[in-house]
């Protein structure tokens, strides 16, 4: 009994430290050109949210990722709209009247959303610069951006370890202390 115990949590622990890579793509963005993975990565971290114009929570999303996007120059956001091709224009336009600093691209038959069962929007998806999945978030809630920001400040060797208890003054996203 202590050997299959054992088994299952080495299996579990192996699991663990091999993360999901995101699926290479090409999607057109709003001028229609071929967008891929691999031409983002490197930078930095990634923030892959998929999105659709009648989506209200993911319309409240996107201030929390400009915020984001604002603060952490390495950051690249790139929202997938799943609108159907009809539906484009007016997600085009809407993305426009913000002046939001994102990457747009459209996946209307949702072939890469489909890879990621991705089946309701918003869902978003941070990646390290070499493209592996470190985190995934179905939804949104006011808040879970200081989720988003911990998981980014992870990836650029800013946050703070668990244990280590926090000296910062002011506000800090790792251990929100005022």
């Amino acid at each position: 009994m202590k050997y299959l115990t054992l088994l299952c949590l080495l299996m579990i622990m192996t699991a663990m430290l091999y993360a999901e890579a995101m699926p290479d793509f090409r999607l057109p963005d709003e001028s229609g050109k071929n967008v891929s993975l691999s031409e983002l990565l490197g930078k930095g971290p990634i923030i892959i949210d998929f999105w659709a114009d009648y989506c209200q929570s993911c319309k409240q999303a996107m201030p929390a990722l400009q915020e984001l996007v604002n603060k952490y120059d390495s950051l690249t956001v790139v929202l997938i709209s799943l609108d159907a091709p009809k539906a484009q224009p007016k997600a085009k336009a809407y993305l426009k009247s913000k002046n939001y600093n994102f990457i747009t691209l459209f996946d209307p038959d949702k072939t890469l959303a489909k890879k990621l069962n991705v089946e309701n929007p918003p869902h978003t998806f941070i990646l390290d610069k070499t493209g592996e999945i470190i985190y995934s978030h179905l939804g949104y809630e006011p808040g879970v951006e200081k989720e988003y920001e911990h998981q980014i400040r992870k990836l650029l060797g800013l946050a703070h370890e668990e244990k280590e208890e926090c000296t910062c003054t002011g506000k800090c996203p790792d251990c929100e202390n005022e």
